[in-house]
């Protein structure tokens, strides 16, 4: 009697347990959010933050709540849901979520400055965080954007330092480090970090731009020489990335160097295999040039083009 009386008593509170799952509010109130039914599903986040204080269903209402609220572009709102995630449970996962989708809101609205503090904020707070090499990067774009160079290095730094694991990161971010050298004049450390990027099959479209960018500099160095074996280089590579842009720099590259009846050959090439070339007015300047070089060989080498 006693063990049918434990077997029935196990039973109710299962019963029970399966009862209070079945009806969760915050199951509830996540089954609407997919839905989309928005509206719905704040009010049932809400009713559970009044209902359940100090939870772990308020807490899992509260960063719903945030989630809705962006969702409806109440976006101060479901900045202060975070902010009150982090505050109040500071040292979870959650609040470390929190931490960095106040960035990333700040991010896709465009306050790059507002934005960057709490990327800041969150690099502070985290420093071995999950989220810590999208911060970097945001972070480094940002301040590229604010005219900021000097902090988005650092950034870009950063991810070259201790993220070589993240081949798309760490390509970019070498490749935008680049840009601002290049802006700088600064070729040799712009060719330094475009040689950075990571050569692999699954990373040919980065490495290949990276290569096309390094060939520029060669180019703005007065190099064309390695500019030319570069561009070169790309042609040769399987995928076939960048081709148009490989065959005018290449083009350019050996007409700056004298070499007319090749640069034709080249341009012509281009103009064949891309007609709509958004470098066919320049394409075509140069061809009436390289014949005229070609008719006149004792003139000096044209570097205008």
């Amino acid at each position: 009697m006693n063990i049918k009386n434990a077997i029935l008593s196990v039973a109710f509170v299962f019963c029970l347990v399966f009862a209070a799952a079945a009806s969760d509010p915050v199951t509830q109130a996540e089954e609407l959010f997919a839905q989309k039914k928005y509206d719905s599903a704040l009010k049932a986040a809400i009713t559970v933050k009044q209902m359940y204080p100090k939870t772990e269903w308020y807490l899992q209402a509260l960063e719903l709540t945030a989630r809705i609220y962006e969702k409806q572009k109440q976006y101060d709102k479901s900045v202060e849901a975070y902010k009150e995630i982090f505050t109040s449970y500071p040292g979870t996962e959650r609040a470390e979520e929190a931490y960095f989708s106040i960035g990333r809101i700040r991010s896709s609205r465009g306050e790059a400055a507002l934005a960057v503090k709490s990327y800041e904020l969150y690099l502070k707070n985290y420093p071995h965080g999950e989220y810590r090499v999208m911060a970097l990067f945001d972070a480094g774009g940002l301040n590229r954007e604010l005219g900021r160079d000097g902090e988005a290095l650092r950034n870009y730094g950063e991810i070259l330092k201790y993220y070589p694991g993240d081949v798309w990161f760490y390509s970019w971010s070498a490749i935008y480090s680049g840009h601002i050298y290049m802006k700088r004049r600064d070729f040799d450390r712009a060719i330094e970090n475009y040689q950075r990027v990571i050569k692999t099959d699954e990373n040919m479209v980065l490495y290949t731009l990276s290569a096309l960018n390094r060939a520029q500099a060669f180019m703005e160095k007065d190099d064309c020489t390695t500019a030319r074996a570069i561009f070169n280089e790309i042609l040769r590579t399987p995928g076939g990335y960048l081709q148009e842009e490989a065959l005018y720099g290449l083009g350019k590259a050996n007409y700056k160097l004298g070499e007319y009846d090749l640069a034709k050959e080249i341009y012509i090439s281009l103009l064949q295999m891309f007609p709509d070339t958004v470098w066919r007015p320049n394409v075509e300047k140069g061809l009436k040039l390289m014949d005229k070089k070609i008719e006149s060989p004792k003139n000096k080498k044209d570097r205008d083009l």
